[in-house]
């Protein structure tokens, strides 16, 4: 195992390829380098990984999310239709459940047609439906439904433990992942190596691929790239807990509008709902505040898609930033730095991680890149139990008497999940890092009654008092 000592001590290596960014592409990218010949080190400037978009996204799998014949169109087609056995070797929650797209007049009416004749060019499943048929796949669907579309292969996912188990594949088959550490420069050498600055040392390195989200453009520019622009693009949601959450069986997506997918009621794997997001560009790429406001108006927007759900109870709040940019999706190699590859998506990083991970060590390997499949990498991570979801929860006790001790009530989550969470191959290192691995904190009272607990667990993995141990990566509530 090899994740960067915690305290900051500076380290230096020589490696093949050197990954910028721990988001779901930038750990996804280097799980699947990690199962080749290549030497891998993955640079994230945040303690954790998923810190970013990564964490804050409604956690959909997309079967179609564009025009056809595009880059990630392409790429979302080849990812979907392996994500049950994907996930069941990632020990990542997901279910295929399919969504409805649902019209509220005539003029959504005919967006939605035009919607129905993308989504076939693409060669998704799809198929029309009336405002009966839409009610009968989603009751919770509003009167106010003219028309609908079904499509049945998009699927719910678990965006963070997803990105975790991409970061845990990469660390298991021995790449090198340096958390907490910040790039600050980039100069390249004349054999066509670079060298990498960050604030723990310096890496060598014969490729560079950027994976750094909304942090890009800074990335290319310290390696003398071209210049990327790009902006924050905040989302905010509103979440409702199980109690509404296990009402929904579809997807329900609002029709798309001109350059916005808008407001959508999306259950989790959890059992929650997310309802969201909003679109609005921003400057600092650090501001991830929520405004009554904004909610208010998610809350109207879903009024007339899912009455029921604008009448639930908000058991939280939050927002997080994608990278829009004039290019939506970035995948190549730079035009200027030959040994620099950019990988960014505004919005459907998770959608695209399998096969954008595939397409970035083609391109490598075309571009110089001597690797070859290990017999012996691992594709897979060690399934952990979770006492919410076994079929006997007793015998897991027999397995672990800490499963006997339920730490998260509201989540179901023991003290053995919590335990493996701060213990793992890339541990957590904070209460939200045990959040984002096991769910602790979800439910309806947001951490309320297992917050001590969790905090004691993460001191006592984490060597620090109560008054110094992590609620976020960053060290403080709300970041």
């Amino acid at each position: 195992m090899t994740v960067a000592d915690r305290t900051g001590g500076a380290r230096n290596g020589s490696f093949d390829v050197v990954v910028v960014g721990g988001g779901v592409l930038g750990c996804a990218v280097a799980a699947r380098l990690s199962r080749t010949s290549a030497r891998v080190c993955l640079l994230e400037a945040e303690p954790d990984v998923a810190e970013g978009a990564s964490k804050g996204n409604a956690g959909v799998a997309v079967s179609y999310y564009g025009a056809p014949e595009t880059a990630e169109t392409r790429l979302i087609t080849a990812s979907n239709p392996g994500w049950e056995d994907r996930c069941r070797r990632l020990d990542v929650p997901y279910r295929r459940i399919g969504a409805v797209m649902v019209a509220l007049d005539d003029e959504q009416a005919l967006r939605l047609e035009h919607t129905r004749a993308e989504v076939s060019a693409c060669g998704v499943p799809c198929a029309p439906l009336t405002a009966a048929e839409v009610r009968e796949l989603e009751p919770l669907v509003g009167p106010r439904c003219v028309a609908g579309l079904h499509l049945p292969d998009e699927g719910i996912i678990d965006p963070m433990r997803l990105t975790v188990a991409y970061a845990q594949v990469a660390v298991r088959n021995g790449g090198d992942l340096r958390l907490g550490t910040a790039v600050s420069a980039i100069r390249h050498h004349s054999d066509g190596t670079s060298t990498v600055t960050t604030s723990a040392g310096t890496v060598h390195t014969r490729f560079v691929v950027n994976a750094a989200g909304t942090g890009a453009g800074w990335i290319s520019e310290l390696a003398g790239g071209e210049p990327l622009r790009g902006w924050p693009r905040q989302g905010q949601y509103a979440v409702l807990d199980r109690a509404f959450g296990s009402r929904l069986s579809k997807i329900v997506f609002c029709t798309h509008g001109t350059g916005t997918k808008g407001i959508n009621v999306v259950p989790t794997t959890h059992g929650s709902a997310l309802l969201g997001p909003t679109a609005q560009d921003i400057e600092d790429p650090g501001d991830r505040a929520t405004d009554p406001g904004t909610i208010a108006h998610i809350l109207a927007q879903v009024r007339d898609l899912v009455p029921a759900a604008a009448q639930a109870p908000v058991i939280k709040t939050f927002a997080a930033n994608r990278p829009a940019g004039d290019e939506p999706h970035r995948l190549r190699i730079d035009s200027r730095v030959p040994n620099l590859l950019h990988l960014t998506n505004r919005s459907a990083g998770v959608s695209i991680s399998p096969a954008a991970a595939e397409e970035v060590l083609a391109l490598l390997q075309n571009a110089g890149l001597d690797a070859d499949d290990r017999p012996e990498g691992a594709d897979r991570v060690r399934p952990v139990p979770r006492l919410r979801t076994a079929p006997d929860p007793s015998s897991l006790v027999e397995l672990d008497p800490l499963y006997g001790q339920v730490v998260c009530a509201c989540e179901q989550v023991s003290a053995a999940e919590i335990n493996h969470a701060l213990e793992d191959a890339v541990p957590a290192c904070s209460v939200d890092g045990i959040r984002k691995r096991t769910g602790a904190g979800y439910g309806r009272c947001q951490g309320s009654l297992c917050l001590a607990g969790l905090t004691f667990l993460t001191g006592v993995h984490t060597g620090t008092g109560p008054a110094a141990t992590r609620q976020t990566a960053r060290g403080t509530v709300g970041s």
